[in-house]
């Protein structure tokens, strides 16, 4: 049987072995629980700070500020949720938050909730490309807003978005409109954390969410980036972990896999953003002879390892299970919208969704994956 062809990295990123091997050392018998005072508790609690100096490192964060969780959704909520609760006991009758069209589906869900319960949501709209006016969001910051949230790169089409610009809005509206710490500014930075540096301090947020199955790291683990000082309490109670933000014990063998994937992102993190641009150019230049009317969706620049493409004619659905049948795993929206008919990101754009196929690239693509690829949609699109 031929080697399948997986094109699908922005969905799952497949676990690094280096990963698996970390996260195999760190279930054995000897690591229990770090809340423990016994010999082996004090032996997990200390790998599992090690573990968190690692990650935090690679935001060019402290230890302190790393709120480990079980993936980018419930950090995403976190976010939200939480300092929206702060904010309303420091004395905001009606908080207010701010986040665009195109934001990821745990986002757009936890603002309809808050919605619900009283909290006022406006959703800034992105251009052609799916990028947002820093203008538009200055000018929605009100005294009540609490928080804006942009992510930093859309897994549908890989815009990225002027975070270093909206941390400047945010600082001015602190300074004239507020005149508070409010707003805070979270992004959710679960696709850039492979190409892009996220250097918090550089970067200006307050908050940030990672998922270990966007960085080939291991599945059920992400975290929080809490910047000192942010007003957030817990939504989650119990023992008191995580600073008290988020109890429940700690994940230890999730934890340090997703230290060794955040260690191997950084060292590889140049070259490979180099390597998968290649391979994303040469795959759009190839598709585009195979089929000149292709549609890039996201504009110019976009994250170097999602490819949107609308293909005129196609039902992109029946397209992507014709691929599927041939040995080509693709998608045609983001794996998070299993309900939804058609993707609201591209809706949002102005691009036909019916029409549109996501291909994603990642640590194993090869430029063979690209060929071999290439050759069963131009077969696929002529039969």
């Amino acid at each position: 049987m031929a080697k399948r062809i997986y094109l699908d990295y922005a969905s799952f990123t497949p676990v690094d072995p280096c990963v698996v091997a970390t996260m195999r050392a760190f279930s054995a018998p000897e690591y229990a629980n770090p809340s423990s005072i016994y010999k082996e508790g004090v032996a997990a609690k200390k790998a599992m700070e090690a573990g968190r100096l690692e990650v935090a490192s690679f935001i060019h964060g402290h230890p302190d500020e790393i709120v480990f969780t079980s993936g980018g959704t419930e950090a995403n909520g976190l976010a939200l949720e939480a300092a929206g609760r702060t904010a309303h006991r420091k004395g905001i009758e009606k908080p207010h938050i701010i986040i665009s069209t195109i934001e990821h589906s745990s986002i757009v869900e936890t603002a309809n909730m808050l919605e619900k319960h009283g909290v006022e949501v406006t959703r800034i709209p992105v251009d052609a490309t799916g990028v947002v006016s820093v203008d538009e969001i200055k000018r929605a910051i009100k005294p009540s807003t609490y928080m804006v949230s942009i992510m930093m790169v859309n897994n549908e089409i890989g815009s990225i978005q002027p975070i270093r610009e909206i941390a400047k809005a945010i600082r001015w509206a602190r300074a004239n409109v507020t005149k508070t710490q409010y707003p805070l500014f979270h992004t959710d930075a679960a696709q850039a954390a492979l190409y892009m540096d996220l250097n918090v301090e550089q970067l200006g947020v307050d908050l940030m969410t990672l998922d270990g199955t966007k960085m080939c790291g291991p599945r059920g683990i992400g975290f929080l980036y809490v910047r000192r000082n942010t007003p957030i309490e817990q939504i989650i109670y119990g023992g008191g972990q995580e600073r008290g933000l988020r109890s429940g014990t700690e994940n230890i063998p999730g934890i340090m896999g997703f230290a060794e994937s955040c260690r191997l992102a950084a060292r590889s993190r140049k070259s490979e953003t180099a390597r998968i641009q290649k391979l994303k150019n040469a795959f759009v230049k190839k598709l585009r002879k195979i089929r000149p009317d292709a549609i890039v969706a996201g504009g110019d620049v976009t994250a170097p390892h999602i490819l949107n493409v609308s293909l005129p004619g196609i039902d992109n659905e029946f397209f992507v299970l014709k691929l599927d049948a041939k040995g080509v795993a693709a998608s045609t929206k983001s794996s998070c919208l299993r309900d939804e008919d058609e993707s609201y990101v591209l809706k949002a754009i102005g691009a036909d969704s019916k029409t549109a196929v996501r291909f994603s690239f990642g640590r194993w693509t090869k430029r063979r994956d690209i060929k071999g690829a290439l050759k069963i949609i131009a077969r696929t699109l002529t039969s």
